[in-house]
This record gives structure tokens, C-alpha cells and sequence, in this order.
């Protein structure tokens, strides 16, 4: 029994861990707060929503056909609840049946898998209807197979047999045994047989009475029989017990595997209802292979702070024919930081067959996602931010591989202008002959300013500034100018009052790099 909501193949479960750098990517991106919103309280869907989105897909075909699941849950909303509310039920009253007591008793197994059994498979009933009214509002390869295989599977016919077969299993007029005598009269050949039904019919109960048959009462006392008695009963049953309790198991593997994979389309379901609370919009991006398509998006936003703070943010948009090198430069506290992460949130969402905060996104498939942001001093001065940042580096280089993303933000911003922009543009070229794309947040200008006309076609986008110095908190697609506007930052600091800017030419620009 195969559940194919994540995967189009059975064969694929849904991941167990997370990749090497999925400290560095909640972190950079702000994943954390995404993830509570779409757990909604229930650490189980953090836990799954965690795990399935930090595991990026690299397959064009899975991501579609999550897409498709997803769309399917966003427009049966209850179906997915209830599933799920079903599920939840089940497993924590399956708990209560649990035996404290030595699994090498076979009678406490066989009476714990039957109570796992029933339990299980009434929630699977429950879906199994559910399943039958839903069909046909269903559209995705994913539900349309889920449920077809369970009504095929778990039909009415099927499942009144192995209710019969689970009541008998509990042996309520005792147990019948079939076997021989052996060496020294010692029983051999234990088999369990199925206990005939008792008569209806008065005639058949009299003739059931009169048939020969041989007994043998156990005397009160008889402590040696009544443990000989045990062990033939055990005996007898022991077999029965492992297959009804590799069934449990079967069973409890499927019901598993649902939970784990609806609890992803409901914390997805979660955030698309978070998201349309506070009037932001979303939509299902287009992934795309060639390593040459470039990156488009329109209305753009990054999605965390607009959970934070209850409303969409600012929204950006772009038409990028080359995207294998994107530098944003511009004023400091402009918004640059904020659209890097809302592009590497597009992106993993996007990977994970999940909608993203956007009017619409288009990029290609990264083989991997990978970020070096700025960081704070080590407060333990076990190394300077320079020798961090190298560090974190070589940490990448070692795992990121041809046809991954890699997103930095102000790197190499803890040593001079020049230093910092030879060792970004050194590094900037090696990835790039790997083929590695790469958006670059920078406020070093002449780093950005040295890639005009380059064969790699950057492309440049700029934090617009007005002429008073407001920031709009837009990026616009614009070459890089030889400023970071950080004369705005002192006056903010310390007023037109201080006497210290009055020594400035006016529209002297400051020179690249400051601030």
C-alpha cells in the first residue's frame, strides 16, 4: 500500500533529516518564522514542513505534480482537516492499547496487533468515504490514486471479512488446536485451526452435542497442567501472533506515511489561509530546467517579515534574461537584504512544490541552495569576523556542486573595500566557471561596477532612493553608482545640526564602499 501525495513513486518517502547547511538557510532566510506559520501549534507539521522544504527537489515533473496535490487541498480544504483530524484520533487511541509487558508473550502481542488492527482500520474506513464523496471535486494525480486504491483495496466486501477474521482471532470459545503425539507422548505438530460456527438451527445444536468427542478437565489444583496448558496454548498461537502483528505493523506503516504526507499539504494549507488573512497574495511559480532561463518574477515580497508584521511588504518585480550573476547594490537600508531573501524563499518554496509570496515566479531548478550572509562578532573571540566568513566559505566550496544557487549578503564586508572586493571577485569567478549562479548583495561599488560588459551578462539591480533621500524600498533594475548614500546615515545619526557634514560639498558623493 503506497501513499504517492509527495512522490509519484512509492518507492520515494519523505526525507528523515535535512541537508548540511539547513542551519545557515533558516537562519539567512528567516525559515523559522515560515515554518510556525505553517505548523500552526503542531510540532509534528513543523517537524514534516521543516524537513520536506529544507530537502529541495531537483526534478521539474515531482514539483508540478506537488503543485498539483497542493491546488487540490487548497480548494478541499475540510477534506484535508478532517484526514488528517482522522489520523491524529487513531494514532493517539492506537497508544492507549500498548502493552507494557514483554513482547515475548505471543497472546498480549495477538491481543495488542487485533486492537492496533481494528482501531487502524476504522480511521481508513473514515477516509475511505471520505475519499468516495471527494473524487470527484479531485484533480491531482496524487489524490485521484490515494483514494482509488483505498476504495479498491479496502472495500466494504474486505473489510467485513477482516472484521470476522480479527473476533474469531480473539478465540471466544476457546482455542482449537490440530496436532499428533511424538517421542515419549509428547505433543508435535501444533496447528491452529478455524473453530466451526456454532449451529442456529436446534437439530444441528443437538447433533453438534451427540458427535463423539474426548475431553479432559484440568483438576483446580493441577499447577504443573495449568503451566503445560500454557505453553500449548502459547505454542498454538504463536505463529498466528507474527502474522497478524506484520499486518499491525503494515498497517500502522501506511497510516504513518498518510500522516506525514497530509501534514505537509496542511501546513501548506496554513500558510496560503495565513498569507490571504492579511491581504497578501501568493501563487504557484513556474520551475523551469535550462540552466540558461533566466529569472523573472512580478510582486515579489518577502514572506516572513509580512507574517510579522500582518501585511504585505514592499513587492518588486524583475525580467532577467541572464541570472547566472545578479549583484544589488544601492542605499544602505534600501531593501536589498529583504528582496535577497525574498528570492531565496521563492526558491526553496518553488523546490518544495509549494506556492510562493509572489503575483507570479519563474526560475530554474537549482541542484542546490546554499547562503553566505554576514554575521555578527563571535562573542566567544574564538575568531575575528574575517576568519568566520573565510571559514563559511570553504564550508560551501566543499559541498555546493555545479547548477546550485548561492545567495551572499554583504560577504566579506568585515575587511577593507579593496581586499574584500579582490577575494569576492576571485571567489565570484571560480563559481561561476563551475557553473554556479550566484545573487550578490554588495555595498562594495566598484566590485559590482567591475563586472560591467563581463562575458558572464550580469545583470544589476540598485535600492532606489529618492532625491530627499527617502527610501522606497523598491530595487530596480539599474547599474550600480559609485555611492552606498552613507552621508544619509550620519545625518540620521547625529542631525544637520552637527557641524561635521556642513564640511561636505554638496552632491560630493562618498566614496564606494563607505558604510
Amino acid at each position: 500500500m503506497n501513499v504517492n501525495l509527495l512522490f509519484r513513486s512509492g518507492s520515494q518517502t519523505a526525507p528523515d533529516g535535512v541537508p548540511w547547511n539547513s542551519k545557515d538557510l533558516e537562519k539567512d532566510l528567516d525559515l523559522e518564522t515560515i515554518f510556525n506559520a505553517m505548523a500552526g501549534k503542531d510540532a509534528f507539521i513543523f517537524d514534516v514542513c521543516r524537513k520536506t522544504v529544507l530537502n529541495s527537489l531537483t526534478d521539474k515533473e515531482t514539483i508540478i505534480y506537488r503543485q498539483d496535490v497542493m491546488r487540490d487541498a487548497i480548494d478541499n480544504p475540510e477534506l484535508i482537516k478532517e484526514m488528517y483530524s482522522t489520523i491524529v484520533s487513531a494514532v493517539a487511541e492506537a497508544k492507549k492499547q500498548h502493552f507494557w509487558i514483554s513482547r515475548s508473550n505471543p497472546e498480549f502481542v495477538l491481543h495488542e496487533s487485533i486492537s492496533i488492527l481494528k482501531i487502524y482500520l476504522s480511521a481508513i474506513e473514515k477516509i475511505r468515504e471520505m475519499g468516495r464523496t471527494a473524487l470527484p471535486s479531485l484533480h491531482s494525480d496524487g489524490f485521484r490514486q490515494l483514494f482509488t486504491m483505498i476504495i479498491r483495496e479496502f472495500s466494504e466486501e474486505y473489510m467485513s471479512v477482516v472484521s470476522g477474521h480479527l473476533e474469531s482471532l480473539r478465540f471466544p470459545r476457546g482455542i482449537y488446536v490440530r496436532g499428533g503425539l511424538g517421542m515419549g507422548n509428547s505433543l508435535t505438530g501444533y496447528t491452529l485451526v478455524v473453530p466451526d460456527v456454532k449451529p442456529d438451527k436446534i437439530v444441528e445444536r443437538i447433533a453438534h452435542i451427540r458427535e463423539p468427542h474426548y475431553t479432559f478437565i484440568l483438576p483446580e489444583r493441577d499447577e504443573s497442567g495449568a503451566q503445560a496448558m500454557a505453553e500449548m496454548r502459547v505454542r498454538s498461537i504463536k505463529e498466528t501472533s507474527e502474522i497478524v502483528s506484520e499486518s499491525a505493523e503494515n498497517v500502522l506503516n501506511f497510516i504513518d506515511r498518510l500522516k506525514t504526507e497530509i501534514a505537509f499539504y496542511l501546513g501548506g494549507l496554513n500558510l496560503w489561509n495565513v498569507l490571504k488573512s492579511i491581504g497578501a497574495r501568493a501563487a504557484f511559480p513556474l520551475p523551469v530546467k535550462g540552466a540558461e532561463s533566466g529569472t523573472s518574477y512580478q510582486g515579489i515580497y518577502e514572506m516572513a517579515l509580512s507574517l510579522r508584521i500582518d501585511q504585505t511588504a514592499v513587492v518588486n518585480s524583475l525580467h532577467a534574461e541572464s541570472d547566472s550573476l545578479i549583484f544589488i547594490t544601492g542605499a544602505n537600508k534600501g531593501g536589498k537584504s529583504t528582496l535577497l531573501r525574498a528570492i531565496g524563499q521563492a526558491q526553496l518554496l518553488m523546490q518544495c512544490g509549494l506556492f510562493v509570496a509572489a503575483e507570479s515566479f519563474s526560475t530554474y531548478i537549482a541542484k542546490s541552495i546554499c547562503t553566505h550572509f554576514k554575521r555578527e562578532e563571535d562573542t566567544g573571540m574564538a575568531m575575528g569576523k574575517f576568519d568566520e566568513e573565510l571559514s563559511r566559505m570553504s564550508t560551501v566550496v566543499d559541498h555546493i556542486v555545479p547548477g546550485s544557487r548561492l545567495f551572499f549578503n554583504e560577504s566579506f564586508s568585515s575587511t577593507n573595500v579593496r581586499e574584500g572586493s579582490e577575494l569576492a571577485m576571485q571567489i565570484i569567478n571560480s563559481l561561476l566557471a563551475k557553473g554556479i549562479k550566484i545573487i550578490f548583495v554588495t555595498h562594495f561599488n566598484e566590485l559590482a561596477e567591475a563586472y560591467i560588459g563581463s562575458p558572464y551578462r550580469p545583470t544589476f539591480m540598485r535600492a532606489e532612493r529618492l532625491e530627499d533621500g527617502t527610501r522606497t524600498f523598491r530595487i530596480l533594475q539599474a547599474d550600480p553608482i559609485p555611492t552606498s548614500f552613507g552621508y544619509d546615515i550620519f545625518l540620521k545619526v547625529f542631525g544637520e545640526d552637527s557641524g561635521i557634514g556642513n564640511e561636505m560639498p554638496a552632491g560630493k558623493p562618498e566614496s564606494a564602499g563607505t558604510f
